[in-house]
């Protein structure tokens, strides 16, 4: 058991410090004409909780790596549409079965956090997904898809997903590392 931890630790290190984006963010036709692999399109596509969708075939566990404030991206804060401030980013390992599947990672405004839904402050160790998916708040607006170069130099897809809540955006990011 030690060596399989052992491991995962060595994985998520590698996730953190190589994960980085192969190509410019696709919408869904450009994704349509670039990746055919029907179980990647799947995930990609999911209009649902990827946590319940992960909870479904195996046991689900989330590890949080990041949650605090700090400074975003450039293209994060382009997507967001707003100038650089300091921003909650929130990142997550979902694991099924003891091995990580997604890399999570969400960049919430203050203002959203304040006005939009203050529960954002304070969900802990519980999925953000599950906050989401059960409330009519949180309105989808877009999403993109893009590649991903691991550290191995292996080619892994992911998605980004803008939301807005009482009119204040949020966006959240899913790199499915082993889909």
């Amino acid at each position: 058991m030690k060596i399989k931890q052992a491991i995962i630790s060595d994985f998520k290190d590698l996730i953190l410090m190589q994960l980085t984006r192969k190509n410019k963010w696709l919408n869904s036709s450009e994704l349509k004409h670039r990746l055919k692999e029907k179980r990647i399109l799947d995930w990609l596509n999911e209009e649902y909780s990827i946590t319940k969708k992960i909870s479904s075939k195996a046991e689900f566990k989330l590890e949080i790596l990041r949650d605090d404030i700090g400074i975003a991206e450039d293209d994060e804060y382009a997507a967001l549409k707003m100038s650089p401030e300091e921003v909650r980013i929130r990142e997550v390992l979902l694991y099924g079965n003891l091995l990580p599947l997604v890399h999570a990672r969400s960049i919430i405004p203050t203002l959203t956090s304040s006005k939009g839904y203050p529960g954002l402050g304070s969900i802990g160790s519980k999925p953000l997904g599950d906050l989401i998916f059960q409330s009519k708040l949180f309105v989808k607006t877009n999403r993109e898809f893009a590649e991903f170069t691991m550290a191995d130099k292996s080619t892994v897809w992911g998605r980004r997903t803008h939301y807005l809540v009482r009119d204040c955006p949020l966006t959240v990011m899913e790199v499915f590392l082993s889909p």
